[in-house]
């Protein structure tokens, strides 16, 4: 708080005053003089009146003004929370937005993954159904196999029209047997038998071998030997009866023509 200083002058007079009303006589003194310092002393205690008047005021403003300084200290603070708050808050828009953009794209893999997985599937079903080890033997009479089982089909044949690969060993054949495989009476033409062979390469010596010779035969007839493509071929092989499949019931090893 400010301290009220009064000016010498008015102090000097104040004192003056007071010292000649202590030092007179009031018995003594006229009633002029008695007003005269009367006078003086109201005016000195106007002047002092005056002086706290003043020095209270400038004490008020003193406080206005840091009143005022707080006041916007306060508000400089209030907005700088609030830009802070307005910060934070565009912050966690912000990264909600990333977080969604996140889930999005991995959403948006996930469907390509699975997309890639179908077109995999679909490129492998493809590439086994070209590199399927199955040949299919055409013109073979119905019943032929009778008393053995189809894959001596194609023993006969290897042995009649490819002596040659008979001096190969390890050529596996792991089913055979006609297609459909219910046979139509109605039907005058034979089925045709397909011999499904454990490995594509043995496929492809035997189918060779057929394209290299010009007329292939079994006990004089003509015969032809292709690649089986069907996909519907095997499909229906696991409903079909256990006799009707290559390996022995004993170690159930693939049979081997050629050991």
């Amino acid at each position: 708080m400010t301290k009220r200083k009064n000016s010498p002058q008015k102090n000097l007079q104040e004192i003056t005053t007071a010292n000649e009303l202590i030092k007179k006589d009031l018995n003594n003194i006229t009633e002029s003089e008695f007003r005269i310092i009367v006078i003086k002393l109201i005016a000195g205690l106007e002047n002092s009146i005056q002086d706290s008047r003043e020095s209270l005021a400038t004490e008020i403003k003193g406080l206005r003004n840091s009143h005022e300084e707080l006041k916007n200290a306060l508000n400089e603070m209030h907005n700088k929370m609030e830009t802070t708050t307005a910060r934070l808050e565009e912050a966690e828009e912000r990264i909600g937005e990333l977080e969604d953009k996140v889930m999005e794209k991995e959403e948006a893999e996930r469907k390509r993954d699975k997309k890639i997985q179908e077109y995999e599937g679909k490129i492998r079903e493809l590439s086994d159904t070209l590199k399927r080890n199955n040949i299919r033997i055409i013109g073979i009479p119905e019943e032929e196999e009778r008393g053995k089982d189809a894959e001596g089909v194609l023993e006969e044949i290897i042995a009649a029209n490819f002596p040659e690969l008979g001096k190969e060993k390890g050529i596996e054949i792991q089913e055979a047997q006609r297609t459909p495989f219910r046979r139509n009476l109605n039907r005058s033409s034979a089925r045709h038998i397909i011999v499904k062979l454990a490995k594509y390469k043995d496929k492809e010596k035997i189918l060779k071998a057929a394209r290299s010779k010009r007329a292939l035969t079994y006990k004089g007839r003509r015969i032809r030997l292709v690649t089986d493509l069907s996909f519907e071929t095997w499909q229906a092989r696991k409903n079909w009866h256990e006799t009707f499949r290559v390996l022995d019931r004993k170690n159930m090893q693939p049979r081997i023509l050629y050991p």
